[in-house]
This record gives C-alpha cells, sequence and structure tokens, in this order.
C-alpha cells in the first residue's frame, strides 16, 4: 500500500480493514495475475515433463536473448563486455557463462541505474527490495514480464502441494510480515481478511501463550486447506498446539524465507498432520525452487533463470559440492541480472528426483539462522517480520539486531556515506510499530558487527530464551 492507503488503513474499523486489504488484493492481482501469467503458468506446467536436456535448451536459448538485449540496452554490461572483448555470441548458452565475472550486491548498488535497460522507462520499472537478513539491504528493478513468472512459479508451488492459490478458491491462512493489526490491540480479532483471496491474514505480531487460543478458534471458524508463512512463526503455532496436546489438520503447509529446519519441519506435519512444502524465491528474481510431494530436495525452476554453484573464484563446483549459489534472469528485460551472487549456499544433486520431472534437484539452501524475539508480554517475533522496516534503506553498509532483555531491543548499524538521522527515526518508527511502546528500540553506530565465535554472523540475536 501507498502511504496514503497505510494511513487510511490504520484509521478504519476492522471490517474496513477487511474492506481496504481486498481492494487491494484486487488491484495487486491484474498486476500479479494478469498479462503473460496464463501463458508463463502453461508454459511452467509443460515445461516442468521435460527431459533434463530439453531444459537445458530451453534455457540457453533464452539466456542468449537475455545476454544479446543486456548487450545492446545496458551501459553496464557493454562495459563489462568490451573490457573483455566478449561479444553477445561467445555466449551460447549456459557452460559459456563462467567466461563473465560475477555480479556483486556491490556492484548492484553502485551501478543501479546503468544496470537498467535504456529500452525500459523509469516509470515501468518496478522495484523491489531484498530482506537484509545479511545486514545490507537491496534495491533490485525488474518489469511484468518478471513478476507473471514469479507468480506462475508459486502457482505451480501450489498445485505441487495439492492446493490451489486463493484467487482460484482453496482457503489459506497466511502468517508472515505485514502489520495487519494494531500493534496496541489486547483483544481479538488479531487476523483480518482478503475476500479477494479467501484469506486470513494472521498478525504475526501478537503470538503469546494468552492470544494463541483465540487465534486457533478463529482458524476453526476459517477452516482453511492450507497455512502459508514463515517456518519461525509455524513452528510456534505448532508448538502451542503440541503443549496442549492437540492437532490441526490441514491439506498442506507452506514456508519460504527462512531455514526450515529439521525439528521445525517434524513439529508442524505433526501437529497440522499434513506435509511441508518448503520453496525458496529471491527478491532479486534469478531463482525459484520448490519442493515437489517426494520430498527429495528442491526443484529449480529451470525455466525461470539458470543457477549455477561456484567456489570463491567463481568456478562452477562438481555436484554434491557446497559452494555459493548464483542465478541469472531469463526474463527481465529491465535489469537482467546475470551470474547475480546471492548470500546463500547450497550444492546441486545429480540423482534426478523419483517424480520424473526434468528439473534439475538443489539441496536445501543454508541461509544465516536467526532468533526468534521473546517480548515481556510474551509474544513471540519471527526474524523475518524485522526486515520490512530495513528493506528501503540501501544506504546501510551493516545492520544486526540484538535483544539484550525482554524489554531491550539494540540496533548495531555500520552506515553508509548517504545515511541521515531521517533514517534512524523510520528505523525507530517502525521497528516500535512491530514490537510495541514497551519495547525500547536503541540503534548504535558501529565499526563492525558481532559475529559468533565460528566466525558466522548472524542478523538477529537473542538473549532471552524462546518463551513457548
Amino acid at each position: 500500500m501507498n502511504r496514503y492507503a497505510a494511513a487510511l488503513y490504520s484509521m478504519a474499523p476492522v471490517w474496513g480493514q477487511n474492506l481496504i486489504l481486498t481492494c487491494y488484493s484486487a488491484v495487486l492481482d491484474h498486476q500479479r495475475y494478469g498479462g503473460r501469467f496464463g501463458e508463463f503458468r502453461d508454459l511452467l506446467t509443460k515445461a516442468e515433463w521435460f527431459s533434463e536436456s530439453e531444459l537445458i535448451a530451453y534455457q540457453d536459448e533464452r539466456l542468449r536473448a537475455t545476454v544479446k538485449h543486456a548487450y545492446e540496452t545496458v551501459p553496464f554490461y557493454r562495459r563489462r563486455f568490451d573490457e573483455r572483448k566478449l561479444k553477445p555470441s561467445d555466449i551460447r548458452g549456459q557452460a559459456d557463462l563462467p567466461k563473465l565475472p560475477l555480479l556483486t550486491r556491490d556492484d548492484v548498488r553502485s551501478h543501479f541505474d546503468d544496470l537498467r535497460s535504456r529500452n525500459v522507462s523509469h516509470s515501468s520499472m518496478r522495484t523491489g527490495h531484498t530482506s537484509g537478513t545479511t545486514g545490507t539491504p537491496l534495491t533490485v528493478g525488474y518489469d511484468a514480464n518478471t513478476v507473471w513468472m514469479a507468480y506462475a512459479a508459486l502457482d505451480r508451488h501450489y498445485r505441487w502441494a495439492g492446493c490451489r492459490l486463493a484467487r482460484d478458491g482453496d482457503r489459506i491462512a497466511v502468517a508472515r510480515g505485514n502489520v495487519i493489526v494494531p500493534l496496541n490491540q489486547k483483544h481479538p480479532p488479531f487476523w483480518r481478511m482478503n475476500r479477494q483471496h479467501n484469506q486470513m491474514l494472521l498478525s504475526s505480531f501478537h503470538l503469546s501463550k494468552q492470544n494463541l487460543p483465540a487465534y486457533f478458534d478463529a482458524l476453526a471458524r476459517f477452516n482453511p486447506a492450507v497455512l502459508d508463512g514463515y517456518p519461525s512463526t509455524l513452528y510456534v503455532l505448532a508448538k502451542f498446539l503440541q503443549s496442549r496436546g492437540e492437532t490441526f489438520p490441514l491439506r498442506a503447509a507452506i514456508t519460504s524465507s527462512e531455514t526450515l529446519y529439521d525439528f521445525q519441519r517434524e513439529a508442524i506435519e505433526e501437529r497440522f498432520k499434513c506435509r511441508v512444502f518448503d520453496y525458496y524465491a529471491l527478491a532479486e528474481r534469478v531463482v525459484f525452487s520448490s519442493e515437489c510431494d517426494r520430498h527429495e530436495g528442491h526443484h529449480l525452476a529451470m525455466e525461470y533463470g539458470v543457477s549455477e554453484v561456484v567456489d570463491g573464484q567463481g568456478h562452477p563446483v562438481s555436484v554434491g559440492t557446497v559452494g555459493k549459489l548464483v542465478g541469472t534472469s531469463l526474463h527481465n528485460d529491465a535489469m537482467p541480472l546475470i551470474r547475480y551472487v546471492t548470500n546463500d549456499m547450497t550444492s546441486l544433486r545429480g540423482k534426478p528426483c523419483s517424480c520424473g520431472r526434468g528439473l534439475k534437484l538443489m539441496d536445501d539452501v543454508t541461509t544465516k539462522a536467526e532468533d526468534v524475539l521473546t517480548l515481556k508480554d510474551g509474544r513471540l517475533i519471527s526474524p523475518s517480520v524485522l526486515t520490512h522496516p530495513f528493506k528501503p534503506l540501501d544506504c546501510i553498509e551493516g545492520s544486526q539486531i540484538v535483544q539484550i532483555d525482554p524489554g531491550t531491543v539494540i540496533v548495531r548499524l555500520i552506515p553508509g556515506p548517504t545515511y541521515t538521522p531521517a533514517h534512524t527515526h523510520h528505523l525507530l518508527t517502525e521497528l516500535t510499530a512491530r514490537l510495541g511502546q514497551d519495547v525500547r528500540v536503541e540503534v548504535q553506530m558501529v565499526d563492525r558487527l558481532e559475529q559468533k565465535a565460528s566466525g558466522k554472523f548472524k542478523w538477529v540475536v537473542s538473549h532471552v530464551p524462546l518463551g513457548i
């Protein structure tokens, strides 16, 4: 929502908020499911049964078109090719990609305008923001085709889970990071209804032992087929059911945006009496992968992008070897990202899935393991919901959230050259809106961020035991 709609939403009664959410979804539907969405959905339905060689041939064809477009219309790539005395014809397929250097987050941040195609106007290019769980959010650009392909891939993921997107009929309960219920609200309903999509949107900011019975009473009345949310949030719901010795049968649970741990999967599946279908996607729109009903790994959406796993020098590693995940978009003419380095580690599987699909299999992605915050009023806050205030701020070189005690959260920041006090005000306002007035949020400027003894970085660190 824009800030005017958000202000109207915050002042509206519950029925008005439900109406605003429903109308807003109707607007988003055109952007997500209009245009070529049906064409991409049909492609994905057909192509998943292509052989691996047929899928690679499709990727190479799209890659050649992407490289030619990038060379002819994107100043950054024209320079990159010319400096290496390369022509688009030198990249005949993904086997030739190592001829090009990797594209880093710093490259995108420093050369954002030069990475935009000159065939695409500023007004028609959409922007998105990475989550910032690395401590450094990033703004990226993409076009309508990229959005339609992304939602076609999500549609396929739901179909693999034996479900349909809410717009097509299934009731879905969603537990993600938007502030949809005023934080100072002490009594139900801690949820809102999106009638356009037949969705119940659950607040992720009111989860406590005192409030959770009301959540499940409402869920029982709504009778969803699917629960879709962050793994850590669904785990909180499952642990509550476990503490009461209860179950809540569903057709499927959909997870994404965080590493899904085995103990979380087991608890969710045990208490919701269904399988968990995890998917992996990036705001940069270069990689999308999904679990099918065999759960033998994540199928890479090879129609969506080209995925590589590389070592520290950018060279492809052998099958089964863990390396850095690198992605190349195949449908983003507005801002093509070629050999973009993600912050995630994974490996490719050599054995095909027993489902018979030709799509390559990827192991689980290793992202940063973050802590859940336990507040003094008993609410449990997923780390993923805290990423939202950071997403617009690409003037931050590093950040880390540390919970000292149930009422104190410290934000450690390495500010960039364009960082101003207004950005601090934004963070304090938005984090307080999610954590509440009872939590003291302090922003500290630092030169370096805390790491574990192993050298690993955690974006959210809590020194408070999980209150389940």
